[in-house]
């Protein structure tokens, strides 16, 4: 692919989407509350809450939109819905108001063989080296998009609800494709080799007749925006499974890579309270999580709830 990288230097080093972890001082930027009217509407139609049907409520969603276009689309990327105002609602109506939260924002996607919308987020006593999912372990330090194991268009948006924290640790970090891209713009060779096709392992959620592994590039510009597919561990696994090694300049720039992504100074962190709503831009944001301690009570332990979403237009 042929990339014009004086383009994208000046087009992306202008971008309101490039940050550092400065954006922890501006607060307000990325933690809200719902309004007033949005409140009110979600008391007084409580009844309706289980249908989950997004066009019931009309002020919930003209508030949502507002905060997907100014923050989620044109600002930092990511909000937080503080769970504090959702106190008095029971953890039926919590979860109820999350999906209708979601659907304002998009369409729900399915995320694996089991066809669901929403999955769980919690630890099963696996390890990534034995093969575990990243969400069903214990484990932080994995920066990574979502869904580009399954989709050759990962989902747009990725949407948290924490049902439980963990006793300790478990806190959400985010950072942005902008600047790290900024970054590898030092050396323009091996940036280049980022934007060429790599093998990213289904992690089997193909079918029989299907590839082990999607081919797709890491990042891409397109429609003057980037957009960034990454998981190292699927590309390493994704590449032994296509018996396709990584030659030495995609090692390099996997490494290259991985060197500008491990700077705390580009990262914003979140610890998420019971309540809290997360929900952020996919396409061009990379997020983990620091390891975790968790309660040994059933009922307490750390779960999240997932939705993957896409833009209708």
């Amino acid at each position: 692919m042929v990339v014009d990288m004086e383009i994208l230097e000046k087009n992306l080093s202008e971008s309101e989407m490039c940050w550092n972890n400065t954006l922890e001082k501006s607060p307000s930027k990325f933690s809200v509350v719902l309004n007033k009217e949005s409140l009110n509407e979600l008391n007084l139609k409580r009844d309706n809450l289980s249908n989950e049907n997004p066009n019931e409520f009309e002020f919930l969603n003209k508030y949502i939109k507002n905060l997907k276009n100014n923050i989620l689309i044109k600002g930092c990327g990511f909000f937080v819905i503080s769970g504090k105002q959702l106190s008095d609602f029971t953890a039926k109506e919590k979860r109820s108001i999350y999906l209708i939260i979601s659907k304002i924002i998009g369409k729900l996607l399915q995320q694996n063989k089991d066809k669901e919308e929403v999955v769980e987020i919690k630890d099963l006593g696996k390890t990534m080296k034995t093969g575990g999912r990243y969400h069903h372990t214990k484990e932080g330090g994995s920066y990574h998009t979502d869904g580009s194991h399954i989709f050759q268009n990962p989902p747009d948006y990725v949407g948290l609800l924490c049902v439980n924290p963990a006793k300790k640790g478990g806190i959400s970090k985010f950072m942005s494709a902008y600047t790290i891209h900024n970054k590898l713009l030092e050396n323009k060779t091996l940036l280049t080799i980022l934007y060429e096709k790599f093998h990213h392992d289904k992690k089997n959620e193909n079918s029989q007749e299907e590839n082990l592994t999607r081919f797709e590039p890491i990042f891409q510009f397109n429609n003057n925006e980037l957009k960034f597919k990454y998981q190292r561990e699927l590309i390493m696994t994704g590449h032994k499974k296509a018996k396709q090694p990584l030659t030495h300049l995609q090692t390099q720039a996997i490494e290259f890579l991985e060197n500008s992504i491990n700077n705390p100074e580009q990262v914003v962190t979140y610890e998420l309270k019971s309540g809290d709503m997360m929900f952020s831009n996919n396409r061009w944001l990379i997020h983990d999580r620091t390891s975790f301690e968790d309660f040994e009570d059933e009922h307490l332990k750390r779960l999240l709830l997932r939705t993957w979403i896409r833009e209708e237009n």
